[in-house]
């Protein structure tokens, strides 16, 4: 084994679908923080408020449903961005964070959260945000637990 098993603290959804990078990096800096403080809100309606302190060693795994066949994936995990900034704790440069996860940085968030694209039907964009606490050290490490946790799932990971 990679480490003890990752155990689930946070499983929410968001009735809405992640933005693009594209969409992002051509924002306003006004834009873009009212995109992060609408995000911040909907996950606080989904999820409420965190159950302890931050988690200090965290996986992440966020499924994008939109209308779309799906975007390509520097577009899909830039436009992660918006959503990660309300996960983590709020700081002066950063006070929408919710406090979810102590930070995003490597140290904290071991490997880039696993991302799945689906299609939905147009209207009814979601993402499915699934927040584990884990052992792995190592970005390696923490795929391995990723892999083993969607390999166990009967017929694949369904988030929603």
């Amino acid at each position: 084994m990679y480490g003890a098993e990752p155990q689930l603290v946070y499983h929410f959804t968001l009735p809405v679908s992640t933005p693009s990078n594209n969409e992002i990096k051509h924002m306003h800096w006004g834009a873009y923080r009212k995109l992060r403080k609408q995000l911040a809100l909907e996950v606080l309606l989904a999820a409420g408020r965190p159950k302890g302190p931050p988690l200090e060693h965290a996986l992440m795994l966020v499924q994008r449903c939109s209308a779309s066949a799906g975007l390509d994936w520097d577009n899909a995990y830039g436009g992660l961005k918006p959503l990660l900034d309300c996960l983590v704790e709020s700081s002066a440069r950063n006070p929408d964070g919710l406090g979810f996860i102590k930070n995003d940085a490597p140290a904290c968030l071991v490997t880039a959260p696993l991302l799945i694209q689906e299609r939905a039907p147009r209207g009814n964009g979601s993402t499915t945000v699934l927040i584990l606490v884990s052992s792995a050290t190592t970005p390696l490490d923490a795929h391995r637990q990723l892999l083993e946790l969607v390999s166990s799932q009967p017929s694949g990971l369904r988030l929603i």
